[in-house]
């Protein structure tokens, strides 16, 4: 009996194990600080998707449990970007287009392995915000550099528009990855981020997602806690002042474009298309008419530019608006170039995993937006507001923010809900929150 004894503790003290768990938790830590702290730079996830790599391998003996364990739920992610390469492939391939064409639909792949890669190591969501924490902070710095330098829009070496929403992304982790309670050490550097990141999208001069940011700073004021109703008041307060400086102030105005609006609206109704919204209302038009004509097919994958240099005033004029190649508008963008397939395919990327993360609440019960659920879900409702003027999937960035955060942030809720339910069940009286 004492050699038995021996022998147990011998294998739970087995170095080689100790250490391999260790190395385990450490490289999750840090793949889950990398992620978002260095997402604004050049190339700035490929140190994540190194670290994902080693992950996989680490754990390839949790993986078929994991698998197992976690349900239906990576099971459905797996089928929807079977689903997004199976739709995009089929147009690639009906309309005679490239390997590369399907790049930005590929990245969906990354949707089911990091959902499964985060349940097996079930890292905590405090690393995602840090990681967020510092991502803002760098992101401000190089839009303020950028800006000093004279630069108009900053984009930290990429599209304003992926910049901008690369950092609401990092808003969204910050605000509902934070650690639980309202106390000011976390509160307060919470709302200094989301300074910080406002005035870093101001510096993008990028307007499709302020809808997201406002939406971000109504939910996050008013969920959770008493006096509602006072709390709804405050954000919508704030929400008015801060749209009223932007439109009245000139130097802000001039930066984030509001007072173009009006006149590029007016442009428009004179037949002008060449505007920033101009071009997105005829956009629209162009998507509609392609859609109308190739329900079934759409006009293929990455071809929308083609039928907007065909409209009447690109045959005769060499404009600016001619040489864009998206429709900025997510339903118009796939169900123009893809049809019926690829705009019931764009509805299911947001649809699914939105119904997923809606479920993982309900399980948990009434409490304060904040956990991995939440997170989630806001980080899809901010990709929905942003993609009604901009084509989401477009960017290489973009794609693989989405696919990244969301699959991450998946598998962590699902952990977070095993265990809210089993201390829920070790103390049934106990409040929820």
């Amino acid at each position: 009996m004492n050699t038995k004894l021996s022998e147990m503790r011998e294998g739970i003290l087995e170095p080689e194990r100790l250490d391999r768990h260790a190395l385990i938790a450490a490289i999750g830590a840090l793949a889950l600080i990398a992620a978002p702290a260095l997402l604004v730079l050049p190339k700035g996830l490929s140190l994540f998707g190194a670290l994902l790599i080693v992950m996989t391998i680490l754990l390839r003996r949790r993986l078929p449990s994991a698998w197992r364990e976690a349900g239906g739920a990576v099971r459905m992610l797996l089928l929807l970007a079977a689903l997004v390469l199976g739709v995009s492939m089929l147009s690639m391939q009906l309309s005679g287009q490239g390997w590369s064409t399907i790049d930005n639909a590929s990245r969906q792949l990354l949707l089911p392995w990091c959902a499964l890669v985060a349940y097996a190591a079930t890292p905590s969501r405090l690393w995602l915000w840090r990681g967020a924490m510092v991502g803002i902070v760098l992101a401000f710095v190089l839009a303020l550099a950028q800006a000093s330098s004279g630069l108009h829009r900053a984009g930290a070496g990429s599209n304003p528009l992926v910049f901008a929403n690369a950092v609401l992304a990092l808003l969204v982790l910050a605000v509902y990855c934070r650690p639980p309670g309202r106390r000011w050490r976390v509160l307060l550097p919470v709302m200094l981020a989301f300074a910080l990141g406002t005035a870093t999208i101001v510096l993008s001069g990028s307007r499709g997602v302020l809808p997201g940011l406002g939406l971000l700073l109504l939910v996050a004021v008013i969920g959770g806690g008493r006096r509602r109703w006072l709390r709804l008041g405050v954000a919508g307060g704030v929400m008015a002042a801060a749209l009223t400086m932007l439109w009245s102030v000139p130097m802000l105005a001039e930066q984030t474009r509001l007072h173009y609006v009006r006149t590029d609206l007016q442009a428009y109704s004179r037949g002008h298309v060449d505007t920033p919204i101009g071009a997105r209302i005829e956009f629209l038009a162009v998507a509609g008419r392609a859609f109308a004509q190739h329900p079934l097919t759409g006009v293929g994958i990455d071809r929308f530019g083609g039928e907007i240099r065909r409209i009447p005033v690109c045959t005769r004029q060499d404009l600016a608006f001619c040489k864009l190649g998206h429709a900025h508008n997510d339903l118009a963008e796939w169900a123009a170039t893809m049809g019926l397939p690829g705009l019931a395919t764009i509805v299911l990327i947001y649809l699914l995993p939105a119904l997923l993360f809606v479920r993982l609440l309900r399980r948990a019960g009434a409490g304060p937006p904040i956990g991995s659920a939440w997170a989630g879900l806001m980080l899809i409702a901010m990709y929905v507001l942003s993609g009604m003027t901009q084509s989401m999937f477009a960017h290489a960035l973009s794609a693989t923010i989405y696919a990244v955060f969301v699959g991450l942030l998946l598998g962590i809720a699902l952990r977070e809900a095993a265990a809210g339910e089993q201390e829920r069940n070790r103390n049934p009286g106990a409040a929820t929150g």
